[in-house]
């Protein structure tokens, strides 16, 4: 069900504000959407995606939105189209926040980390291959997931779903969820905050269309905060893929403790790859404080992280996955260890 791979036309529009940005998605509606490094709309252009392909692009490449900024009481600010490269060699990130570090050097391939943005990582659709390949599923206009009965080893929850089952497919998100962060968006109104946790929800219905986030066709992200990190805080990632060179996650950890001398006095534990948004392992974070970062309490902590998972039993099935994430889980927090 897949085009002949070529990028249909469509009509160029270049925004010189964020506010003409949102002027123009306005004034073109569904037909419209954002782009700036289009490594992920591009793709689905040229697959002609049914409900994913524009008649017109909005292209914010050349507004100011490309910095990182770290200060020691504000945290860290990071522009919508700043590059995950930079994200991921930037010193200031790699020694506060070095989860989202080591995250951002995971997503994908060098030639893509150096075009891809942060904002695109956070908002880009399910790389579910049912849609990416035009079936008309639930994110395609259409009533089905055919993720549920066909081919659902890779791309489908592992921790149930509506409507759609499809993962979320970005790296960064899973860092930006576990350090708590949150992210301003403008629309026709001007500007509003949001936890990431409001703007990626899972499944969202905005439109009458099924989506993985929750903004407006007449919105877009401008800036990711991140807050400072407590004192004596330590983080890491850990991400399995089927091609340690270039592949989604099938299953992530982010991982963030705060530490009291050996104790663990609070703990930030996300999942990715197996959810339909970051999943945040509760009952593990809940476990860990007031533990000691100990073999056995790793162990305990994969164990809980994976508590209510429900992997497909139809189609292939995609129980394994339940074990690859625990893997993670205990991985990213044996990194931990002093």
């Amino acid at each position: 069900m897949s085009s002949n791979n070529e990028v249909p036309k469509f009509g160029l529009l270049t925004a010189s504000t964020p506010a003409e940005a949102v002027s123009l998605l306005t004034q073109y509606g569904d037909q419209a959407r954002i782009v700036s490094g289009g490594t992920d709309l591009l793709y689905t252009m040229k697959n002609g995606v049914t409900y994913k392909t524009p008649n017109y692009v909005v292209d914010i490449s050349s507004l100011p939105l490309n910095y990182i900024k770290y200060d020691a009481t504000d945290g860290l600010r990071i522009g919508a189209t700043t590059p995950i490269s930079a994200i991921a060699t930037d010193p200031n990130i790699a020694q506060y926040y070095a989860v989202l570090s080591q995250a951002a050097a995971t997503v994908a391939a060098p030639q893509i980390r150096n075009q891809a943005t942060a904002a695109g990582d956070i908002i880009q659709d399910t790389w579910c291959w049912y849609l990416r390949n035009n079936y008309p599923c639930w994110q395609n206009g259409g009533n089905v997931c055919y993720g549920v009965l066909g081919d659902n080893r890779y791309y489908q929850s592992i921790f149930g779903g509506r409507l759609t089952f499809a993962v979320n497919p970005g790296d960064t998100p899973v860092a930006y969820f576990a350090l708590n962060a949150d992210v301003t968006v403008q629309g026709p109104n001007g500007t509003t905050n949001m936890p990431i946790s409001q703007l990626l929800p899972g499944v969202a219905i905005v439109g009458g269309k099924v989506k993985e986030n929750s903004l407006q066709h007449n919105e877009m992200v401008t800036e990711i905060h991140v807050p400072a990190p407590p004192a004596n805080s330590v983080s890491s990632w850990y991400k399995v893929r089927a091609r340690q060179s270039f592949d989604f996650a099938l299953a992530s950890a982010a991982a963030v403790l705060t530490m009291n001398g050996s104790t663990i006095s609070a703990a930030s534990l996300v999942l990715g790859g197996v959810d339909v948004a970051p999943h945040r392992a509760t009952a593990a974070e809940s476990y860990l404080v007031g533990q000691s970062l100990t073999t056995s309490t790793i162990q305990g902590a994969a164990a809980k992280a994976v508590e209510g998972a429900t992997p497909l039993t139809t189609g292939t099935g995609n129980s394994f996955r339940v074990f690859l994430a625990q893997g993670a889980v205990s991985k990213a927090l044996t990194l931990l260890q002093s």
